[in-house]
């Protein structure tokens, strides 16, 4: 899975700045029309999660160079990755630039280059876009951390470790079995843990 994650951090009547960020690692700028209520043709996109894939030169009558393409946007078609400089240059699309100022992205052609290199080595497929307000990131970094902690088979066992432990200390459950449980639970998050690794 490729993870973009776009924070829109500046806002202003004329445009909406952010930083994209490929599997945790901050890549470049963007810059989307202000949210003017998902119209067609002149707002940014909607907060959310999307998927997205690689589109081809062939595949666009006005883009003579690979860019991507965001798929399932509600109301809305052919919302891209793509060059441009400020607002007057995209129609709902999202541009790239290497570096920003006020309603504006720099370097745009380079950073289109980097972001398309940096999507091919990683192999160009599974790629999913997350956008959401700077302001908002800190709940949602919260909620994904605990959801990824709950979903842990190695926080799961800890949890039981604890509950033993609680148990056999205010409950008389016979030592030696809580501490063969734990000895076990150790076992299974030691376990767990080298098969994370195998994976990665």
């Amino acid at each position: 899975m490729i993870n973009l994650l776009l924070i829109r951090d500046t806002f202003s009547k004329e445009s909406t700045i952010g930083e994209l960020f490929l599997n945790g690692e901050r890549l470049c700028d963007t810059l989307e029309n202000p949210w003017l209520d998902n119209q067609r043709n002149i707002s940014c996109i909607p907060e959310g999660e999307y998927p997205v894939r690689i589109r081809l030169p062939r595949e666009s009558a006005t883009r003579d160079y690979i860019h991507l393409l965001v798929k399932d946007v509600k109301d809305r078609d052919y919302i891209l990755f793509h060059i441009g400089n400020t607002a007057k240059d995209t129609s709902g699309c999202i541009l790239v630039g290497l570096g920003s100022q006020q309603d504006v992205v720099n370097n745009s052609r380079l950073a289109m280059d980097l972001l398309m290199k940096e999507i091919i080595n990683l192999g160009g497929e599974n790629i999913n876009l997350i956008i959401k307000k700077k302001s908002k990131m800190r709940k949602w970094l919260i909620y994904q951390t605990l959801r990824k902690m709950v979903s842990s088979r190695k926080f799961l066992y800890t949890v039981v470790g604890i509950i033993v432990q609680l148990l056999s200390d205010n409950w008389g459950i016979d030592p030696e079995v809580s501490q063969n449980i734990l000895y076990s639970l150790v076992a299974l998050v030691i376990g767990q843990g080298i098969a994370d690794v195998a994976k990665k």
